[in-house]
């Protein structure tokens, strides 16, 4: 009989800026593989200025790494600064019933990362699928499933998709993020919680806001203080 309980039963993690102290995923990824050059800053900077939705970003960013061996990919991923406490805080909330999604805008490469690093199986995974061959090499295409430009893509309803077909109601769903992408997940449930918030917004829109050092902290918000 576990230990543990709580009244939520589904919690969404963004991973970068989230649950890695790294919240650039495409410039880190762009330097290791030798590919942050005059274009990939134009780009980036075509989106952050709001000329170039999301999406259309990914997909013209990905076409610089065709070639390029899924191994190469990983070996960046692997050397990124995790928060503290993550395996950790993964197995209580577990512990307590709780049914755990990671969604990000970013790179589904994560999820072998997750497994390999901390031994972490998410409940459910939506994130965007760089597209390799059969011999493991970028075909410098990707599968956008996590984007904010597109309807039904956006974490709010990737929310709802989810908590759908678990059945769990508003009042026992929490998100955790860090960015402006977020905050539509933060709207879809009890609260969020904002790791590091990268804006005022975001800061505004959580109930709780943590420092990196204190992930571990998450499961004192939803595990009651009074467990055994």
């Amino acid at each position: 009989m576990s230990h543990y309980s709580s009244p939520y039963r589904l919690v969404f993690f963004d991973n970068d800026g989230t649950l890695t102290a790294n919240r650039v995923s495409w410039v880190y990824m762009h330097t290791h593989l030798g590919t942050w050059g005059p274009e990939s800053r134009r780009l980036l900077e075509s989106h952050l200025a709001n000329k170039t939705p999301y999406d259309e970003y990914a997909r013209e960013s990905v076409k610089a790494w065709k070639g390029i061996p899924k191994e190469r990919f990983l070996e960046r991923l692997r050397t990124i600064e995790i928060r503290p406490d993550i395996g950790k805080v993964v197995h209580i909330l577990r512990e307590a019933g709780m049914k755990l999604t990671l969604m990000s805008s970013g790179f589904s490469l994560w999820k072998e990362v997750w497994l390999e690093r901390e031994g972490i199986e998410w409940d459910y995974y939506r994130a965007n699928d760089i597209v390799f061959d059969e011999q493991g090499l970028c075909t410098g295409e990707i599968v956008m499933n996590v984007t904010d430009n597109v309807p039904g893509t956006d974490k709010g309803s990737l929310v709802e998709q989810i908590a759908t077909l678990e059945g769990v109601s508003k009042e026992q769903r929490v998100f955790v993020g860090d960015g402006r992408g977020d905050i539509l997940g933060f709207e879809k449930c009890a609260f969020g919680i904002a790791i590091d918030p990268e804006s005022e917004e975001v800061r505004a829109a959580a109930r709780y806001v943590l420092k990196g050092d204190d992930f571990g902290r998450i499961v004192d918000i939803l595990v009651p203080a009074d467990r055994a």
